[in-house]
């Protein structure tokens, strides 16, 4: 027999980082399907250092899941799929692009989802009203394949076993992350080691890198800091994402005269809870490159969040990048104004 149920799950989403509710429609007895996501406006003012101001506003983040679970046997099943409206959106367009379509049994993780990258670093930084380039800073900054269509995540309690289609499309082996994450008092923190083959001139070579995060409660509030350092990272931390995309023009600071170049980056970040409804969170990223043009580029940011209902937020964010990063990210200054519900 079939009957309606709401009820919440929690979902880490990509930008403020928040709780997204959801709610179920059927439940069929040991199956449910349940439908989430979110209604996102925002209107961004630029001020860049080169060029004119401009204002421009959109709804492109709102997003729309389906998630399906079930018992089979002694066995937890969980089909999940996701979009937004980004596809198309170099050209004006909002077309529905698929953000995430996987399949979980137990521990095991299949299909297009968060690569491990990611999930070792974004659970633990501050929360983020930018879209675009969010965790400058990190091995994880917002780059290429942050939803790789094909990744495999195996845990087994704090750890994350992680193998994801690769960036360059002659490698041999897949892009891979090892990472563990564990709290002591306070304090929680995820160490992760990647490894990817790049290009390097006419050849390849395996680059390697490491990461670790960290959050420490102080009371209601909470401080952030992430560190990275390896070589060939940069499609991950954003530095040189163009490049590994193909965009004409773009910085190659994955590998130089013949060897992989090594980058360093790091975030601190602090959250303070004015009230139960405001809260504030500010943050600094950086990332130098060992290249010859000693490539570097930072981002300030600060934002006020205000939860006017439970399931409505509004929010302000300012910006400074040091440098431009991606193709629609310019250096400068941006001011976002924004208005979320979800569901």
């Amino acid at each position: 027999m079939l009957y309606i149920k709401k009820l919440s799950f929690g979902l880490a989403v990509l930008g403020v980082c928040a709780q997204a509710q959801a709610i179920d429609l059927v439940t069929n007895a040991d199956t449910t399907l349940g439908i989430g996501g979110y209604v996102k406006a925002e209107g961004i003012f630029y001020s860049p250092d080169e060029g004119e101001s401009e204002f421009k506003g959109n709804a492109r983040q709102s997003r729309i899941n389906l998630k399906t679970t079930k018992k089979v046997e002694d066995k937890k099943l969980t089909g999940f799929i996701e979009g937004d409206f980004y596809g198309n959106a170099a050209n004006g367009g909002s077309d529905l692009r698929l953000r995430h379509a996987y399949v979980q049994v137990n521990d095991l993780t299949v299909g297009k989802t968060w690569n491990g990258q990611f999930l070792a670093v974004y659970p633990l930084l501050t929360e983020q009203l930018d879209f675009r380039g969010t965790g400058l800073g990190t091995i994880s900054g917002g780059g290429a394949d942050i939803r790789p269509d094909l990744t495999v995540h195996y845990t087994h309690k704090g750890l994350r076993f992680t193998a994801q289609q690769p960036v360059y499309e002659e490698a041999n082996l897949p892009d891979m992350v090892v990472s563990y994450k564990n709290n002591i008092s306070d304090l929680s923190y995820n160490l992760a080691v990647t490894a990817r083959e790049a290009k390097n001139g006419n050849d390849s070579d395996v680059g390697l890198g490491a990461s670790l995060a960290g959050k420490l409660k102080l009371g209601n509030d909470s401080l952030h800091a992430s560190v990275f350092n390896g070589k060939g990272m940069g499609v991950y931390s954003t530095v040189c994402v163009g490049k590994a995309l193909g965009v004409t023009g773009a910085i190659d600071c994955d590998a130089e005269n013949g060897e992989l170049v090594s980058q360093t980056g790091f975030t601190v970040g602090y959250r303070h809870k004015f009230t139960e409804k405001l809260l504030s969170n500010m943050r600094y990223g950086e990332i130098n490159v060992d290249d010859a043009a000693n490539t570097s580029v930072n981002v300030k940011s600060i934002n006020l969040v205000y939860n006017y209902l439970p399931d409505l937020d509004f929010g302000i964010e300012w910006r400074d990048r040091s440098d431009k990063t991606l193709s629609k990210v310019k250096k400068g200054q941006q001011v976002e104004i924004m208005a979320k519900y979800s569901f």
